[in-house]
């Protein structure tokens, strides 16, 4: 009697259950269906408009000197002080004594020339008294002009051959320019600098002895400073001596204004890039160091008839998409100029609605609706 109570009390509790779920499923809301066949793709688009551009090419490269200066030594002696301290990182002006070597025994040794050509001149005016009178006057200015302490003047004109043999007979000609000689040898124990500028680095201090040929300090211009930017190839052709430039950097917001002075004619085959030289200098709110990387943005001669628009909205090299009529249409574009991110092109009509923006899964005739 029991089993069959049990029975039915299970299948009771089994049925209940499937009511209980059936009225819990009748209340979820059923699921819109989207229409059939009917895919909606936003695309932004823009329409097609050519003006005239003129292209901008961006790069970066290091600032360096106008002039870097090995100072050498031409004769030999001990380093002495100057007006300028003989150590690295120091500045000087232009005809500034960067570097003096003791001279004491080239001085008076060129002293003692000019006493001994002295005393040749003046036995040679009796003779010019006598035999060329004409010349007297004019030899005796010169013998007159003589200082000891400073150079020899210009020698008096010789008008005649017979004058010629007669002073190189007395070897006046042969010890004049010995002397001139010896004054610009003298002149080499003093270095003045040659440009605003600095150390670099220093290879003798004060006080050791230079040797013929014997490498001083390195010097750089500092008041005319060079960018160095490498410019790849298919970019050359876009830039041109003179052309001014704008100079960035990341130490101040002014922006500089540099020049084209110089265009590698070679390429560099590490990098397959020409180099471009920009003069440009420090002004009152920006100082610029040697070393210093700068941002140049050149700009190029104006082309007309062009629009431009993102690279990567580009694929297949030169194809586009355009909507027609609600659908995408698949183009081809004459590109002119590629830059980092956008690209200058022609060959739409004006007016067609050109897709700017990359698209994926996407084909020719798909609808699509525009956002601007």
């Amino acid at each position: 009697m029991r089993k069959p109570i049990i029975v039915v009390s299970i299948i009771l509790i089994l049925g209940l259950s499937f009511l209980l779920m059936y009225y819990f499923n009748s209340l979820k809301e059923l699921p819109v269906s989207s229409e059939a066949g009917k895919v909606e793709i936003y695309v932004k688009a823009i329409p097609v408009v050519y003006m005239e551009i003129s292209p901008v090419i961006t790069e970066s490269g290091r600032l360096g000197s106008f002039n870097t200066v090995e100072v050498i030594s031409e004769v030999q002696g001990e380093i002495l002080d100057s007006e300028i301290p003989l150590t690295k990182g120091q500045s000087f002006k232009k005809g500034d004594l960067i570097v003096r070597i003791y001279n004491q025994e080239a001085v008076y040794s060129l002293k003692a020339s000019k006493s001994r050509f002295l005393n040749l001149v003046a036995n040679l005016l009796p003779d010019f008294k006598i035999d060329y009178p004409e010349n007297y006057q004019r030899w005796l200015s010169f013998f007159n002009s003589i200082k000891i302490d400073k150079p020899l003047p210009e020698l008096p004109e010789i008008t005649s051959t017979q004058e010629k043999i007669f002073l190189s007979s007395r070897n006046i000609l042969n010890d004049y320019f010995l002397i001139k000689a010896s004054e610009i040898h003298l002149s080499k124990y003093e270095i003045y600098a040659p440009f605003d500028g600095a150390y670099t680095d220093v290879m003798l201090e004060l006080g050791s002895i230079a040797n013929i040929g014997a490498r001083i300090a390195r010097i750089i211009q500092t008041d005319e400073l060079e960018l160095e930017i490498p410019i790849p190839v298919d970019e050359i052709s876009w830039i041109k001596i003179g052309d001014n430039v704008e100079i960035e950097t990341e130490q101040s917001d002014e922006i500089l204004q540099g020049k084209v002075v110089r265009i590698a004619d070679y390429v560099n085959r590490s990098t397959q890039s020409i180099s471009v030289f920009i003069s440009v200098n420090s002004s009152k709110k920006t100082k610029l160091y040697e070393g210093l990387y700068l941002i140049a943005k050149f700009t190029g001669k104006p082309l007309n008839y062009v629009m431009e628009m993102p690279r990567n909205a580009i694929f297949n090299t030169n194809e586009v998409f355009t909507v027609v009529d609600g659908k995408l249409k698949v183009n081809e574009i004459d590109i002119i100029k590629i830059n980092e991110k956008t690209i200058l092109f022609s060959g739409l009509n004006e007016g067609e609605e050109l897709v700017v923006e990359p698209l994926v899964n996407v084909e020719e005739g798909d609808i699509v609706e525009i956002i601007r």
